[in-house]
């Protein structure tokens, strides 16, 4: 990954085209005492799940291991546009546990739930999925199929299946650009034919020359009935 990169992305309605909301990030790697760790952040303003003309600020940080991203915490900050605090997404990764932490608090900062979840394998989140799958999409012609797991912001985790999808022109601010695409298909045993109605496709795409930088998520936004949007970049 880059020392440092900054830019921009909006996120639309699938299903309408209408725009949602716009949001600049930044990630920083950051070398010290053998270690190699990323801090990424974005704050973004507009609609985001089911809150309206809100501001919503994201913090994660990502530590190196073996070419893999393993997240250490990610935190979104919802407000109003005063700056209020109205809800507080955070979750924390513990390796020595293998459990991750997931707290919701309101706008007092009562955490109104709790959640432990058991680290099956590698897991990700909303915060870290794209970073973490840039390193998928590098080695994406290796292994058509591969796995890891993902904790909503709705607080349910599944089992993810990466399909290669091959190599596709993306039309974006920037220009057109040849993208990786990567299909996400969540393994829901018994439930996956009635899945299907209520969990939309879900692609990824990340640049075909290096670094692979990525470029647009297709998906649900947080979760089981949210908004199916496009999260396209935009610098």
């Amino acid at each position: 990954m880059q020392e440092h990169e900054d830019g921009g992305f909006v996120y639309t309605d699938k299903k309408t085209s209408v725009r949602r909301s716009k949001s600049s990030f930044s990630t920083e790697r950051i070398l010290q005492d053998n270690r190699i760790t990323y801090k990424y952040a974005a704050h973004g303003e507009g609609d985001y799940d089911e809150y309206k003309n809100i501001a919503f600020d994201i913090e994660a940080g990502m530590e190196e291991k073996d070419g893999l991203l393993y997240p250490i915490y990610s935190l979104n900050s919802i407000k109003n546009k005063d700056g209020s605090p109205v809800a507080r997404y955070e979750k924390n990764f513990d390796y020595a546990k293998q459990k991750i932490y997931y707290t919701i608090s309101n706008a007092e900062g009562i955490a109104i739930k709790n959640i432990v979840f058991p680290m099956k394998g590698l897991t990700v989140d909303g915060p870290t999925m794209i970073h973490f799958l840039k390193t998928f999409a590098a080695h994406h012609a290796e292994n058509p199929y591969k796995t890891f797991y993902l904790i909503s912001d709705k607080g349910q985790l599944y089992r993810i299946n990466l399909k290669d999808m091959g190599i596709e022109t993306l039309e974006l601010p920037a220009g057109k650009i040849k993208a990786i695409k990567l299909r996400l298909i969540p393994e829901l045993g018994l439930l996956t034919g009635i899945a299907k109605s209520l969990i939309p496709p879900t692609f990824v795409w990340y640049a075909e020359q290096e670094p692979h930088d990525w470029l647009q998520y297709e998906g649900l936004e947080t979760g089981v009935g949210s908004t199916y949007v496009i999260i396209s970049k935009t610098t």
